[in-house]
């Protein structure tokens, strides 16, 4: 499986394996919340986390709410790792244990082995997006690929005006591709149901 589709099912997996433990399997609550951080982001845990994750306000932690933590500690890896590179003129090792941990640097990862290739090394070109798509995203590529509406995509994820996706850009993309899969699982399994 392409690397990206990979991290994308891997942070998938490891939000239903805790929100399945209790109450609404759709859900992390305040205690499986607490077990996810302290096993799989131990650097991220913190007793309130669920007060900042709780976007709605309902007390739990649903996918989407999740994503948005995960796109925003990985922004703030990527900030870091930048800093490192430019510091030390070197690329810092990762420590990831945890599928969640590795599932992040896969994704700083993957980006920048496409950025740059064309000019600015901290952001991706169209044509390095799409070559990207084509090799780390292939089952979201054949999906867009026969789509008219691929340029519009691309052309909203340009939200600075220059033709090029920056990271925190490129992490929503990630995080919307994965809101939609994990939809999809969601209504197949209702479907199984009925």
């Amino acid at each position: 499986m392409a690397a990206v589709e990979c991290a994308v099912y891997n942070l998938l997996g490891v939000f239903h394996k805790y929100s399945s433990k209790e109450g609404d399997a759709l859900k992390l609550n305040k205690p499986e919340l607490s077990t996810l951080l302290l096993q799989e982001l131990p650097f991220c845990y913190r007793d309130d986390a669920i007060i900042h994750l709780d976007l709605d306000g309902d007390g739990e932690v649903d996918f989407l709410e999740f994503i948005e933590f995960i796109t925003e500690i990985t922004t703030e890896l990527q900030k870091m790792y930048i800093r490192s590179v430019l510091r030390d003129n070197k690329i810092p090792r990762f420590d990831a244990q945890s599928p969640a941990e590795k599932a992040i640097v896969v994704l700083i990862k993957v980006f920048y082995k496409y950025a740059g290739k064309g000019g600015n090394p901290l952001c991706l070109e169209r044509h390095e997006l799409r070559q990207l798509l084509r090799k780390e995203m292939p089952t979201l590529n054949s999906c867009l690929e026969g789509n008219s509406n691929l340029t519009q995509i691309l052309t909203n994820l340009e939200e600075n005006g220059k033709a090029e996706i920056d990271f925190r850009e490129f992490m929503e993309f990630v995080g919307n591709f994965a809101v939609a899969v994990d939809f999809t699982f969601i209504k197949l399994s209702c479907d199984d149901e009925n």
